[in-house]
């Protein structure tokens, strides 16, 4: 069976567009609406939000299912989204959200499990192209094995990277709804063809904002190894990590709005 579904999807006019709801929620809203930054952070972290948050200065955009909080050291033009949960089905509708808004540029951070053992904790991963193994993507564009982040962003975030000294590598990552059925068969395969990490959003966030027409990116912090025959979980290890993750992304997007 072909997925979608229906044939012919990508070339059908949506019933419910992120425009037509944006001006829905404007009409039930009190007063004025505080337009968003122009960048985004997305945050799947409940304690890296409270990071950004406590950290750093700013004010919360709200209207939103999760919390927007813009940065006032960027004057507002670069915030994060996060206390959302994870997957990719609700990244993808606040993504359409926010673009509908006016957001021109998405840096999608968070945990990954890593697929290859030569990754040492600590490091960064850039990822350069994600694997469409989720369902959102494949409503929004044609079928094709990878969905990819704008490279101009992937490029700005790679030279801020070497210029601190940080250490990170750069590849493909394999982006799956299902994080209990990573199988024994898909971890060796993926492996051999030098795929990075798993995780669960990447590919749907790239996906949505080609079809947007605006600019994405991910990076992510090893949280577990995953071998055919084991799970070596790191979560508990990776706290600064993720913060140094969180300055990062916020400091990318700073560099692109200044």
């Amino acid at each position: 069976m072909p997925f979608p579904n229906h044939p012919d999807k990508h070339r059908a006019e949506a019933v419910l567009t992120p425009e037509r709801f944006a001006e829905y929620r404007r009409s039930i809203v009190d007063g004025d609406v505080t337009e968003p930054p122009r960048s985004v952070v997305l945050c799947y972290s409940r304690s890296l939000m409270e990071y950004f948050t406590e950290a750093y200065d700013g004010r919360e955009i709200g209207d939103y299912y999760g919390d927007l909080y813009a940065f006032d050291d960027s004057d507002g033009a670069v915030g994060v989204m996060g206390n959302f949960g994870i997957g990719a089905p609700t990244t993808a509708k606040l993504v359409g959200e926010l673009v509908a808004d006016g957001v021109e540029t998405f840096l999608s951070i968070g945990f990954a499990g890593c697929l290859d053992e030569s990754v040492e904790m600590g490091e960064f991963i850039v990822c350069e192209k994600a694997i469409r193994d989720e369902g959102t993507s494949h409503h929004y564009l044609e079928p094709e094995r990878y969905a990819h982040p704008d490279e101009s962003l992937v490029e700005e975030t790679t030279r801020l990277l070497e210029v601190r000294d940080e250490p990170f590598q750069l590849g493909p990552s394999w982006t799956t709804d299902a994080v209990y059925r990573e199988t024994v068969p898909e971890v060796e395969r993926y492996a051999d063809e030098g795929v990075l990490t798993v995780e669960m959003e990447a590919s749907a966030v790239f996906a949505v904002a080609t079809y947007h027409g605006v600019e994405a990116g991910a990076m992510f912090v090893a949280s577990d190894y995953l071998g055919p025959s084991e799970w070596e979980p790191k979560f508990h290890l990776t706290e600064a990590d993720m913060r140094r993750l969180g300055d990062t992304a916020k400091e990318v997007l700073e560099s692109r709005v200044g």
